[in-house]
């Protein structure tokens, strides 16, 4: 690295080369992994780590490692300790040995050698990870950190960029109120899921579930109350399923859950525990505590259904007899309940 050609030259194929991976994903292991091999091998560590942030705390967490000492034993790290802690918590590089007696790397990071650096990596401008490097003959200097600092911003704006794309694609799969999955996501699991029961010959379920008389609560109570209680609703109905089913928000005051490998009668005890989690406590609102009940329709496959729109169809209309037959009850499709029958009120 005394050369100044050389160094130049090999800092210009390691931007490049990284520029390359960081333009062909979105994938951020992928960058994170592309950015601490480049920047090892550039930097000529013995050792590089990538710990991650662990969140809601300042704990480092070692996630990969790379370079001549594989082997090389790593721990995890309290916030603030050793070289990597001190990056994370002061946002700024850290060099030993020359940042005093302060910093010094932790016995659960490798040898440092001549030289060790540690680097933090942002996000929304907060350091999500750190890149720390260890083992050099020598040690590092600002030329080096001025050089890594270029690499890692350019990783920066790649890796928030996923972030944001994860964001978008979250949004667009989930309903923004209760955090559950949207219509277009339960649409998806719900061919995903018919596809598979159609091959290997296993029973599903659909469950569509209203509440009961949500207009009379907005009008008494206001649309930020009845918003509450939707996403009361939401919380309950999902600690109520096992964690292989999917409950989704299907629009307004209307929830659909699908059940992988349950036949109707599973099905049908699945719907009285929601039906009564749903009854069970009153729900919270600014102005005190109101009582909700909720209707239920259940469809199976293949008995009320040999696509989604049938079953879908079958457990709304079910639920809509739920209703027409007084409310807080569970019903259970039958075989005349096609999309031409369901009705088009609730309350």
């Amino acid at each position: 690295m005394d050369d100044p050609r050389a160094r130049l030259r090999d800092f210009r194929q390691a931007l490049v080369g990284l520029g390359d991976v960081l333009a062909s994903t979105r994938d951020r292991q992928v960058m994170v992994s592309a950015l601490l091999q480049t920047t090892t091998t550039y930097l000529g560590a013995t050792t590089g780590v990538f710990f991650i942030v662990v969140a809601g705390s300042e704990r480092l967490r070692p996630m990969e490692k790379v370079g001549a000492a594989p082997d090389a034993y790593v721990g995890e790290l309290a916030g603030g300790i050793g070289l990597a802690g001190a990056a994370s918590n002061l946002g700024a590089a850290v060099l030993w040995p020359r940042d005093g007696e302060g910093v010094r790397p932790s016995p659960a990071e490798p040898e440092a050698g001549g030289g060790a650096l540690a680097i933090p990596l942002r996000s929304g401008g907060h350091p999500f990870g750190v890149l720390a490097y260890y083992g050099r003959e020598f040690p590092f200097d600002d030329e080096d950190v001025d050089s890594i600092e270029i690499l890692v911003r350019q990783a920066e704006t790649a890796i928030e960029n996923s972030f944001l794309y994860e964001e978008a694609v979250r949004l667009s799969l989930t309903d923004g109120m209760t955090g559950l999955w949207n219509r277009r996501n339960f649409d998806l699991r719900l061919e995903s899921e018919l596809s598979r029961a159609v091959r290997f010959s296993e029973p599903f379920a659909v469950v569509f579930v209203e509440l009961d008389q949500m207009k009379a609560v907005n009008d008494r109570h206001g649309h930020q109350a009845g918003d509450t209680v939707l996403i009361e609703l939401a919380r309950r109905l999902t600690e109520a399923v096992r964690e292989v089913d999917v409950v989704a928000r299907w629009g307004g005051d209307e929830f659909t859950l699908l059940l992988p490998k349950t036949g109707l009668a599973g099905a049908l005890l699945l719907a009285e525990k929601i039906r009564a989690a749903a009854g069970t406590a009153p729900f919270r609102i600014d102005t005190g505590a109101i009582d909700i009940t909720i209707s239920v329709g259940v469809a199976a496959y293949p008995e009320h259904g040999s696509s989604g729109k049938e079953l879908v169809a079958a457990a709304d209309a079910a639920m809509y007899r739920a209703k027409a037959g007084g409310r807080n009850r569970v019903e259970h499709a039958g075989a005349g309940d096609t999309e031409a029958e369901q009705a088009g009120q609730g309350g």
